[in-house]
């Protein structure tokens, strides 16, 4: 197994990386491939383009954000339905953040069930069913906080960490994970970190975003990383940055 850990942030270079290994010895049709694709440079702006033109499509967001931290104007923790058809809720619940407080949490999707825990607070819907091929991981972090999704591990393997942090207004990341398919299972650890007053809203946030892009092609040499493992699985790492959520 590999462990890949990479801060992707706007203001990085781009950086290119391909390895091919022996896996382990598994059944030849245990083989599963997968592509963690990384990109500088990557935006808001840049993923609502890949909605707009059909490069993309979601099916259901997980999100954490920061909220009111657990009071009642605001909801923390949520699944959310495609952006293009409002972005309407399944499911939600509040959440009270504790700065640099590590939360456990896991994503779930078996075909036609999703299953969000995070911090103990469990979030179930089955709103949502079909196929998908590709995730976005997204973080949001404003002036002097931090938002980190880190020890990443899909389905059994390791696929690093997405942190934004900003000492000036705003840090936005993304990590694409392709070529997958349901059932899977995402762990991983959440936390928001600031000084002083709690930031409030979607200024600290997080976004899981699942769905279809019509094509997954393997990226370039030399301007996005690949990582293949024969008879285990492929990682590919992508990240961009586009027009700002809010």
């Amino acid at each position: 197994m590999f462990n890949l850990t990479k801060k992707i942030n706007a203001r990085n270079s781009l950086f290119a990386l391909s390895i091919t290994a022996l896996g382990l010895l598994m059944a030849p049709n245990s083989a599963q491939a997968m592509n963690l694709v990384n990109t500088t440079n990557f935006t808001d702006a840049d993923f609502n383009n890949l909605i707009d033109d059909g490069d993309f499509s979601e099916l259901f967001v997980a999100e954490g954000r920061i909220g009111d931290r657990g009071g009642r104007a605001q909801k923390e923790l949520k699944i959310n339905g495609d952006v293009t058809q409002g972005a309407t809720v399944a499911t939600e619940t509040q959440f009270n953040w504790e700065s640099g407080q590590q939360y456990d949490f896991s994503l779930e999707y078996d075909g036609s069930t999703v299953n969000y825990m995070l911090g103990g607070q469990v979030l179930s819907t089955q709103d949502f069913s079909g196929p998908i091929n590709s995730i976005f991981f997204r973080t949001s972090a404003w002036a002097d906080t931090t938002t980190a999704l880190t020890d990443l591990v899909f389905n059994g393997d390791a696929i690093g960490d997405l942190i934004s942090n900003e000492s000036g207004s705003r840090d936005i990341d993304y990590l694409q994970l392709n070529d997958i398919s349901s059932p899977f299972k995402i762990t991983g650890k959440a936390s928001m970190t600031w000084e002083g007053k709690a930031p409030r809203g979607s200024r600290n946030a997080f976004q899981i975003k699942v769905g279809n892009s019509p094509t997954t092609s393997v990226p370039e040499p030399g301007t996005i990383g690949a990582i293949f493992i024969t008879g285990l699985s492929g990682l590919g790492l992508s990240k961009k940055k586009k027009k700002d959520e809010v």
